[in-house]
């Protein structure tokens, strides 16, 4: 708050006096010892003359300018720093509030700024009250530990691991000034409960500060302090009849136990039989291993299991100095059971039931908007429909009934020949054919033909037998069909056939659909 209110000052003052104001930032500034110190100071508008002072000195711009003082000069940038100075390498003795005055015409602009050289913090010492290169805690009791910095410049931090593990949320740092020059003293305290499982690590105060490239640490490790563990009970499986068996059973521990032993008998209530660990008794030999740290690994080897050994329940008994604890044991020559399912397993089967309504979800999403396989089809090509009517004749004209396709195939030849040729040819091609159904035609041609040109309601154009009526019904019921007659009806057949193949279609296009992507 003192530097803004000096800061505002400065420029209150530069408006009084006239148009001129200093340009001054006047936040602290740290260096490092051997680090050059920039101390910027410019003006707006005219000025006669400016100095810089401290507690000891006062420095005339022009006298440094002129390179009176061989550790101080002009700095590198003047726009706006008329009042600039640079001190090569700043040491202890530049540390303290450095002011920079300029002097205007019947006023004076001052900006104050306060320059912090660094001071390298000593070594942290943590203290304990406890002899020895260990720190023994309990698992029951909060435990607090202090690291101390005597004086650093500024004030040092400090963090606090066990371990990689930041624990420095559990501490609290308190900074004094120790008497000197604004020089401080930090002690931080960690208070804090330790986990068995945290047995062994290295407890670390570790020192940052501007002065240091690396740390500075100091480190303890602890040991924790805790009775047995507790842990349910163990049961082994599938252990053969008739074979030698070991079993392995672990625990924590610390201090070491002062008591191992195992325990047998009918049930765990009634255990009539011990055995010290180590140790051997008829058929079983007892023994532990120790794992470093507070965890060790008992071990009761039995030779020739057999169902008698099965019946029985065993208990490991462990006492320290802290407790005791008791581990049942129960041995099985059967099967172990399924464990219930793991969470991985759960997750497993959540994620497959989340992709089965996912799938369902969308298939009724697409069906619903005709999408993707329920998308309607696409119109059908009328050119598509007459090559398979075309394929179909072709097929049926290749059947067995050749003989009868081709008799059919000359009737309709020699028809169309009478066709061409004038009628006294006709009646006289006709007359030679030997068909009964030729002399039938040609008959009643002659009787129905006369009295319709006597009407004079048809002419005959020359070189052109016009057809009756009647004559055309007939020859369009039987299998000699006049070829113009035969090709209108054809196509009007085809016509029809391929309306009603795309009512078809539309009509099943679902199940049309739905079938083609079955099958493919």
């Amino acid at each position: 708050m003192l530097k803004i209110v000096a800061f505002t000052t400065v420029l209150l003052i530069g408006v009084r006096g006239s148009d001129v104001a200093l340009l001054f930032d006047s936040e602290e500034v740290i260096v490092n010892p051997g680090d050059p110190l920039n101390l910027d100071c410019g003006v707006q508008g005219e000025f006669r003359s400016c100095v810089w002072e401290t507690a000891s000195a006062t420095y005339q711009i022009e006298d440094v300018y002129s390179n009176l003082y061989s550790w101080m000069g002009k700095p590198p940038v003047e726009e706006n720093n008329q009042c600039g100075i640079i001190i090569n390498s700043a040491n202890i003795e530049h540390h303290g509030i450095w002011t920079c005055k300029v002097y205007v015409r019947g006023n004076s602009l001052v900006g104050k700024k306060k320059v912090v050289v660094t001071i390298k913090p000593t070594t942290p010492v943590l203290e304990i009250e406890q002899s020895g290169g260990t720190l023994e805690v309990s698992n029951d009791e909060e435990t607090e530990v202090k690291c101390s910095v005597a004086g650093a410049r500024p004030a040092a931090d400090i963090r606090w691991y066990l371990g990689d593990k930041d624990i420095t949320v559990f501490a609290a740092a308190d900074q004094t000034p120790n008497g000197e020059e604004d020089m401080h003293k930090t002690v931080s305290t960690l208070s804090r409960t330790f986990e068995p499982s945290e047995n062994g690590r290295l407890l670390t105060c570790t020192v940052m500060h501007q002065t240091l490239v690396v740390p500075d640490n100091a480190s303890i490790p602890i040991s924790v302090i805790f009775k047995p563990i507790e842990k349910p009970l163990s049961t082994y499986y599938q252990i053969v009849p008739g074979s030698d068996y070991e079993v392995r059973l672990n625990f924590s521990a610390n201090p070491s136990p002062t008591t191992t032993e195992w325990r047998y008998g009918e049930g765990f209530q009634n255990l009539a039989t011990s055995i010290p660990v180590p140790g051997a008794t008829d058929r079983y030999t007892t023994s532990v291993e120790e794992l470093g740290d507070g965890h060790y690994t008992a071990k009761l080897h039995i030779s020739g299991f057999t169902d008698a050994d099965a019946n029985q329940r065993y208990v490991l008994f462990v006492e320290n100095r802290l407790g005791a604890t008791q581990y049942q044991v129960k041995l099985s020559m059967d099967e172990a059971p399924l464990d219930a399912l793991s969470g991985g397993a759960v997750a497993g089967i959540v994620i497959v039931i989340l992709i089965v309504v996912v799938a369902v979800v969308a298939a009724g999403y697409a069906r619903y908007r005709q999408m993707f396989c329920f998308a309607p089809a696409a119109a059908a090509d009328p050119e598509e429909g007459k090559d398979i009517k075309e394929e179909h004749d072709t097929e049926s004209a290749r059947g067995p009934n050749t003989t009868r396709a081709a008799n059919i195939k000359n009737s309709i030849g020699k028809l169309t020949q009478v066709f061409k040729k004038p009628k006294k040819d006709q009646e006289t091609k006709l007359e030679e054919g030997d068909g009964s159904e030729d002399k039938k035609y040609v008959k009643e041609e002659t009787k129905k033909d006369s009295p319709k040109k006597e009407q004079g309601d048809e002419k005959e154009l020359p070189g052109q037998t016009q057809i009756p009526p009647d004559t055309l019904q007939i020859y369009a019921n039987s299998e000699f069909k006049v070829p113009e007659v035969q090709k209108q009806q054809t196509e009007e057949k085809k016509h029809t056939e391929i309306k009603a193949s795309r009512q078809t279609m539309n009509k099943n296009l679902p199940s049309r659909r739905m079938r083609w992507c079955t099958q493919n």
